[in-house]
């Protein structure tokens, strides 16, 4: 049932522990998917005695804690991670008490050549301990009922350890498994435990004072492969399932002798692997590689303790690799989805955690390419399924594409030469004779080179080169199993799309790898990057991939988002070039000179380590990250830390209620291990407090404590009045320098538009709404300049401010953003464009909740009747402003009309910009999706992405992005 190749754990076991062959973890940052859930089978799932908190382990090497019932990630473990397999988890657990979080797998051996436990502080995500000298990879690990003891079983016949928790003591170890691989274990009380092993056998053990006894070592009736074996909560029996058979034993806890066997009839393929007891005894679950007629993955109940008529129900549609029990009567699941989940009493899925990225199965013949390779056609769902197209040049995803026939795309070549059994296989060949991959690794995809004289095979290993006689021109380890390859038409670029859900294009010279691109499964949101870090992105997608930073063997890792750098690092002209460069030091060096740009000096690692911005860590809060204060409390005191993490000073701290700023001083420690305090005032309703701390380069993430304020609202809250809404509107249609920039057609008249749709929201969801509209001649640089100090002015705690700008838009060499006035001059820009800074201040000082409506990449056209007005060169990019605004340090909510080189496009007829057309129908009612009288920022999201496609016949998709702590609220009144 484990996830861990054979081959794997033979080499392991070669690895004796050796401490004069001690090193440390590689120090220099790794690039690292984040995309809020595992990307790789999850192979283990843990739960504390009050099911509140779970734990996942994943091959993607990280464990997260979730919260329960919601299924919130609270927080993300990293222990220190290498090259390859180094640091993928294969087994979690929880303490009973859910403060300590143990994650094991092939975990250390890059360093220390032996494998180690590590114990979490799950309060702080803080690496507590490591119990190093485990001579093999950990297969599962168990807490006893007090979380007195940790237990971990090992593969290759390295057998049980027992450590006492609170020490790090080794209690003892059994070594006699014959050198097999050992499954499982489990607890009754602090002092019985049970392995399961493939040599066949179960074996008891008792914990004695004077250390670990084995009772029992009798082989498990039932099947050959035991995979877990679990107690009863009674400590009376103990149910065992096995990988190579689909029955269930329950056998007597005392003597391992066989009881019963719950009914398994009409379970004729797989097998049942997992076993668990529901928390009262009363109901035994099974489930594993079987599988429904439906082709899900079923969990057998058995009632009566497991004598009684079973039911099924289907789960999820990947094997299920661990079962827990909750204490409502539900089970846990995890599988390899990777998914994870809750099944109620009832059989009812109430909690599901999918994977977030594509899912490339099936894909070997799905994977096509433009000729020059920059376009790709792949599925957001196995075997092509949910169609999708992204264009590098472009920098936009095409969501089920109609226009095959423009650009020609071209699947990976089967036929030219003799490749056999390649597909799903041990054993590939060439012209009958074997191909030299390694035993046990399985081949998954082929693709051909157009004039014969090579091919590429893509296993779960590797991504492999070859000649046209068998010998391997080269190897590169795949990120996760290699589903589909392809070539280039002039067989000069290699692709392939793995299990984490990229697509990458390698130099077919020498697997050199060159981009690498991550679509969301939301369909929304993207990113591309190179190895070095450079990358282009979908608004909100920069937050799909971020640094990893190992801090030494006994210290957890640091993270750092992708946005932390992105005056360095976002570089979408970089992106543009490098598939056609087919090298990324040229694609630089030519986007640099293009843009008159001048090349940083310190390289990308040393900007890193520079720019690396603080880490904050709460004192408070435990696992959850939450704490009760009572309503007759106003202000509440917080503790914090602040640690560098790169070599630049902390310099000022934020303090932030539901995602905008207090104008409370929050002081800066004294060192990295120092305590320090803020009193933050408290609304008296729930909310979400947030630290920021930030350098000279760049500002932490947020480290944020939920606040929950028991007995609901106050008396006096009910009565205080209606925010008011402060909306600056700016439009321009004519410009002065109209030799520069093209004029509009109703940009001006947007303005108006969208002021009065909010305006006639006064007197009823706001007491007030005070516009200030400028327009064309009005809508000078100084006039708006003035009207953000007037919305700041204005705008308080309570209140709600709106901007709006419609008009051109312009970049600079470094990508920032202008926003062109009626009195734009390019070469006095920055006296004359409203820049991204002026923006951003603005933005980051409104106290109350910030919407930025932006519509600035004007075509200089319209559809229907108006002809093309004169080009105004290349599309403004926006992506930059966009991300940042919505970042936890600004906090706003932000609608942009258009993405990657789209352009907004005006409608003759109706007499508006797509854009603003639609933003108006949804505030006048439209938007109102689930019919309850309030548009909220969510259901404009949906209304309005789905009516500009409408309106523009699918040439313009606009997007938001919101701040992850700012909840969704309602913005007006259906009138």
């Amino acid at each position: 049932m484990k996830t861990v190749p054979s081959v794997v754990l033979m080499l392991v076991g070669l690895f004796a522990h050796d401490p004069a062959r001690a090193a440390e973890p590689p120090t220099a940052p790794v690039l690292r998917i984040e995309a809020g859930m595992h990307t790789a089978g999850i192979g283990c799932i843990s739960v504390d005695a009050a099911g509140r908190l779970a734990l996942t382990a994943s091959q993607d090497k990280t464990a997260r804690i979730w919260e329960l019932p919601s299924g919130r990630m609270l927080r993300i473990l990293r222990p220190p991670v290498g090259e390859g397999s180094e640091g993928e988890l294969y087994a979690c657990g929880l303490s009973p008490d859910g403060a300590l979080a143990a994650v094991a797998g092939w975990t250390g051996y890059e360093w220390d050549r032996s494998a180690c436990v590590y114990l979490f502080d799950t309060a702080t995500g803080r690496l507590l301990r490591r119990l190093p000298g485990l001579l093999n990879v950990i297969q599962d690990l168990a807490f006893s009922a007090r979380g007195r003891y940790l237990a971990a079983v090992l593969a290759e016949g390295d057998g049980l350890c027992v450590w006492e928790t609170s020490s790090g003591r080794e209690i003892g170890r059994d070594t006699d498994y014959g050198k097999r691989d050992s499954q499982g274990v489990d607890w009754h009380g602090d002092d019985q435990i049970v392995t399961t092993c493939w040599d066949g056998a179960l074996r008891l053990y008792e914990l004695r004072e004077d250390g670990l006894r084995r009772r029992a070592c009798l082989p498990a009736r039932g099947g050959k492969q035991p995979v877990s074996a679990r107690f009863s909560p009674d400590g009376d029996c103990i149910a065992v399932g096995f990988a190579d058979s689909t029955r269930v034993a329950v056998l007597d806890a005392a003597d391992l002798g066989f009881r019963f066997a719950p009914d398994t009839a009409g379970v004729d393929n797989g097998s049942l692997g997992l076993v668990a007891w529901t928390r009262d005894g009363t109901t035994l679950a099974a489930g594993g590689q079987w599988h429904l007629r439906s082709g899900d993955s079923g969990l057998r109940l058995w009632p009566q303790s497991g004598r009684g008529k079973p039911r099924d129900f289907a789960v999820v549609s990947n094997t299920i690799l661990d079962l827990k029990a909750l204490p409502d009567g539900g089970m846990l699941f995890c599988a390899g989805d990777p998914a994870w989940g809750v099944l109620s009493a009832d059989g009812e899925r109430t909690l599901y955690g999918q994977s977030p990225v594509a899912d490339p199965r099936g894909w070997f013949d799905q994977l096509r390419f433009s000729t020059d390779a920059a376009v790709v056609a792949f599925g957001y769902e196995p075997f092509g399924k949910g169609p999708a197209r992204y264009s590098v040049k472009e920098r936009r995803i095409e969501i089920a594409p109609t226009k095959e026939a423009s650009i020609p795309l071209h699947a990976p070549r089967l036929t030219g030469l003799k490749v056999s059994k390649w597909q799903d296989s041990v054993g590939p060949r060439l012209n009958g004779q074997l191909l030299p991959i390694k035993p046990h690794e399985i081949s998954r995809c082929l693709a051909i080179a157009s004039d014969g004289a090579g091919f590429l095979l893509g296993t779960d290993w590797a991504l492999r080169s070859f000649m046209a006689k068998g010998e391997e021109r080269w190897r590169v380890p795949a990120p996760a199993a290699t589903w589909a390859v392809n070539l280039a038409a002039d067989d000069q670029l290699a692709m392939a799309a793995y299990g984490d859900g990229t697509i990458r294009w390698y130099r077919a010279d020498t697997g050199q790898e060159l981009l690498a691109f991550l679509p969301h499964a939301d369909r929304k949101r993207w990113v591309a990057w190179t190895p070095q870090g450079y990358y282009d992105t979908s608004p909100e997608g920069e937050g799909l991939i971020g640094w990893h930073v190992n801090r030494g063997r006994d210290k957890e890792a640091d993270f750092f988002p992708a946005a932390k750098f992105r005056d360095r690092f976002y570089r979408p002209d970089v992106i543009s070039l490098v598939l056609e460069t087919r090298d990324v030091s040229a694609a630089l060096e030519a986007a640099n000179k293009a843009a008159g740009r001048v090349a940083p000096a310190a390289a990308p690692v040393q900007a890193f380590m520079e720019m690396a911005p603080p880490v904050v860590e709460l004192a408070l809060g435990g696992a959850r990250r939450e704490i009760s204060v009572p309503l007759g409390v106003e202000n509440f005191t917080l503790r914090y830390r602040v640690r560098r993490a790169g070599s630049e000073p902390v310099i000022r701290l934020r303090l932030l209620v539901d995602g905008r700023p207090v104008s409370v001083e929050a002081p800066v420690p004294e060192n990295d291990t120092a305590e320090a305090t803020v009193s933050a005032p408290l609304p008296t309703k729930d909310c979400v407090l947030e630290v920021l701390a930030e350098n000279r380069f760049a500002v932490s993430e947020p480290a944020t404590l939920r606040i929950i304020r028991p007995g609901g609202p106050a008396p006096a809250e009910t009565a205080v009045l209606k925010p008011k809404l402060y909306l600056l509107a700016a439009g321009i249609t004519d410009y002065l320098n109209n030799d520069q920039l093209d004029d509009l057609h109703f940009a001006a008249k947007d303005a108006e538009d969208f002021a009065q749709a909010f305006q006639r929201q006064e007197g009823g969801l706001y007491q007030k709404v005070e516009a200030k509209v400028l327009r064309d001649k009005e809508a000078t640089a100084a006039n708006i300049l003035d009207g953000l100090d007037w919305i700041k002015g204005q705008t308080t705690g309570k209140d709600v401010a709106v901007i709006f700008f419609s008009g051109h838009g312009e970049n600079d060499e470094e990508l920032r953003y202008y926003f062109c006035p009626h009195d734009y001059d390019k070469a006095r820009r920055l006296r004359s464009g409203i820049s991204f800074e002026a923006i951003q201040k603005t933005v980051s000082s409104l106290p109350g909740k910030v919407l930025f409506f932006i519509d600035s990449c004007h075509a200089g056209n319209a559809l229907g009747k108006l002809h093309s007005a004169k080009s105004t060169g290349a599309p403004v990019d926006v992506t930059r402003l966009v991300n940042e605004l919505a970042g936890a340090e600004n906090g706003a909510i932000v609608f942009t009309s258009s993405t990657g080189r789209q352009v907004s496009l005006e409608l003759a007829e109706e007499k508006n910009g797509a854009f603003t057309k639609a933003i108006v129908e949804g505030l006048e009612g439209q938007a109102d999706l689930l019919r309850t009288g309030k548009i909220t920022v969510a259901s404009l999201e949906a209304f309005v992405a789905e009516r500009v496609k409408e309106l523009t016949e699918g040439q313009q998709s606009p997007t938001v992005a919101k701040p992850q702590t700012v909840p969704d609220f309602p913005i007006a009144l259906k009138r």
